[in-house]
């Protein structure tokens, strides 16, 4: 049926007309080409991935009660609202203590925490796509990027704002030599140059969707181990904004976005673009992908690390997070194997 496909355990709805309602327990999708039911206990996640669409106020209730995640994305990808029960983190505990985190070393370590594994797993990707496309010059790319989040590890204490300054330079500087390096192993024909989140290329316009996705998949979790994806560390408060999802989802950049797209594209995928934007057609097929690869396993850099699936690498990352603030502890995030 046009305008709907189940990816796992979520429904993803797109395309103008369509209609969302409930009957007897199950979820109703129309549009001009007939129905769809899907029973309301296999669905853990309803995706509304474009403008157009209709959800009754009892469908909303329905899903409420049965703990769905309703989810609101705009052209973009990125989640711009989001539906789940109120009761779902009741404990005030954890968030009390990630509040007084921020101004004690605690909030230092995890802004240096944070920024770590995220240069760490650019690093560690481009090694491992080096040896897959047999390329030197990645290698010694990867190397100099692992220099720098070293050195994120020699930073000394001091107030988080100036602290912040200094990790967040390092961080730009990896990040100018990731992107370099990634615009050389992708097609010439996609015309990406680096990243530039204002880029009109396809490749830069799939990262900020597929990006989205990753916002709104980090914020769930984030929520679920009761922390407030409002209160960030790396990034600066800014009202209204998730900063604290901001922060976390650093960390799952590459492996839950840019290797999928790398991969994608280095074996002849390509987007439609109208005016900026991805075509429903293309926000459908990077929300497929990008479900799949969540529920693809990895393992960390460790030697007893788990085989887990990146959804529970998410989900237990953000119950780290959780832990180790609830526990006054250092936090590590997960640097993925390639």
């Amino acid at each position: 049926m046009r305008g709907e496909v189940r990816v796992v355990r979520a429904v993803i709805i797109t395309g103008y007309g369509v209609k969302v309602g409930v009957k007897k327990g199950y979820l109703v999708i129309k549009d001009g080409n007939g129905s769809r039911e899907v029973p309301l206990s296999e669905v853990e996640q309803v995706i509304l991935a474009t403008s157009g669409i209709s959800i009754t106020s009892r469908a909303l209730r329905l899903l409420t009660d049965y703990g769905v995640d309703v989810v609101v994305l705009d052209s973009r990808g990125f989640p711009v609202s989001r539906l789940y029960h109120p009761y779902i983190s009741r404990t005030v505990d954890v968030r009390r203590a990630q509040y007084m985190a921020y101004f004690t070393d605690l909030g230092i370590e995890l802004v240096r925490s944070i920024a770590y594994a995220k240069v760490m797993n650019q690093a560690k990707y481009l090694l491992g796509l080096a040896r897959s496309v047999k390329d030197p010059e990645l290698k010694e790319v990867a190397y100099g990027i692992e220099d720098l989040g070293n050195e994120l590890l020699t930073l000394s204490k001091k107030h988080i704002s100036q602290f912040r300054k200094e990790v967040m330079g390092i961080e730009a500087r990896a990040a100018r030599s990731y992107w370099s390096a990634l615009a050389t192993v992708i097609p010439k024909d996609i015309g990406f140059e680096g990243r530039d989140q204002d880029g009109t290329d396809q490749f830069n316009i799939a990262l900020n969707y597929g990006y989205g996705l990753l916002y709104s998949e980090c914020w769930k979790a984030l929520v679920l181990a009761g922390l407030d994806p409002y209160a960030g560390f790396l990034h600066t408060d800014r009202s209204g904004k998730p900063t604290l999802v901001f922060d976390f989802v650093e960390m799952f950049r590459v492996v839950a976005v840019d290797s999928l797209l790398v991969r994608l594209f280095r074996s002849g995928w390509r987007c439609s673009v109208s005016n900026g934007l991805l075509e429903h057609k293309s926000r459908l097929e990077i929300i497929k992908y990008f479900m799949e690869n969540l529920d693809k396993r990895f393992k960390v850099c460790s030697y007893d690390s788990p085989s887990q699936t990146l959804r529970q690498w998410v989900k237990g990352a953000a119950r780290d997070l959780a832990r180790s603030l609830l526990n006054s502890k250092v936090f590590s995030g997960p640097i993925f194997r390639w």
